[in-house]
């Protein structure tokens, strides 16, 4: 006769074994997915993740930058500008690209009016 506690393990092995194999899978909420593709593809196109780079134009005081925002917007280049404030200054950031390439090229552009404009990641 086998051992009992060797009976035993073999039982309590095929028991597990039964229920993950019998486990039902969930259904993929296709809807959910969707959803989330969405929100993520417009956080992407807004900006909101910080490992982007960016084109600042200007740092100083608010009157000025506000003359070089609106300087800027009469280009019609089309790469949105933000007016920024970071104590006691406020600046000027021009785009969020994805890669250095991507910012390079837009400076290219950019420098043709703005000669001390430069790539920072924030």
């Amino acid at each position: 006769m086998k051992n009992p506690s060797t009976l035993l393990l073999t039982l309590a092995l095929f028991t597990v074994a039964f229920q993950v194999i019998a486990q039902e899978s969930q259904p993929v909420n296709k809807q959910r997915i969707d959803q989330l593709i969405s929100t993520k593809i417009a956080m992407d196109r807004s900006g909101d993740f910080k490992d982007r780079f960016t084109i600042q134009l200007f740092y100083g005081d608010r009157d000025k930058a506000i003359t070089t925002k609106e300087n800027y917007d009469a280009l019609n280049l089309p790469w949105k500008a933000e007016l920024k404030w970071e104590s006691p200054y406020h600046k000027i950031w021009v785009g969020t690209y994805r890669s250095r390439l991507e910012a390079d090229r837009a400076l290219l552009n950019i420098k043709e009016d703005y000669k001390d404009a430069f790539i920072l990641k924030p």
